[in-house]
């Protein structure tokens, strides 16, 4: 039986949502109905390959005009300690980083434990000001 990997989804308001996602008919497979479509995942690390991180999209987000997902995009971008040149769009589900055998990782616990407070951060950025 293959051990099943543990993500985030992270929704363009914000919300996480802890996924368990069964790995025995490919990562792919779990992941489409997640992010709603077809799967593209991105490998994403700091200069000297440290704090590395998967992210999976829908690979269609441009063509079916999904909405931006600022949080991912910024989260990403602070990983990277430089600004993505585009927004990641749609739903975005974090995963950790490759291992030495080329398969995806649980979503480190440290970025699992401290997401919370760092989205509750950016929400004053990125939600709609209400009149």
């Amino acid at each position: 039986m293959t051990t099943p990997i543990r993500g985030i989804r992270l929704d363009v308001d914000g919300t996480l949502t802890d996924l368990e996602l069964p790995v025995a008919e490919g990562l792919s497979a779990a992941l489409r109905p997640v992010v709603g479509g077809w799967v593209e995942i991105a490998h994403y690390a700091r200069p000297g390959n440290t704090h590395r991180l998967s992210v999976a999209v829908n690979e269609e987000g441009v063509a079916l005009e999904l909405p931006q997902n600022h949080y991912a995009t910024a989260l990403v971008s602070a990983i990277r300690l430089k600004q993505l040149g585009y927004c990641l769009l749609g739903p975005v589900v974090l995963l950790g980083a490759l291992d030495g055998a080329g398969l995806h990782t649980d979503v480190p616990e440290v970025l699992r434990d401290g997401l919370p407070q760092i989205i509750d951060a950016l929400k004053p950025r990125y939600t709609p000001a209400t009149s």
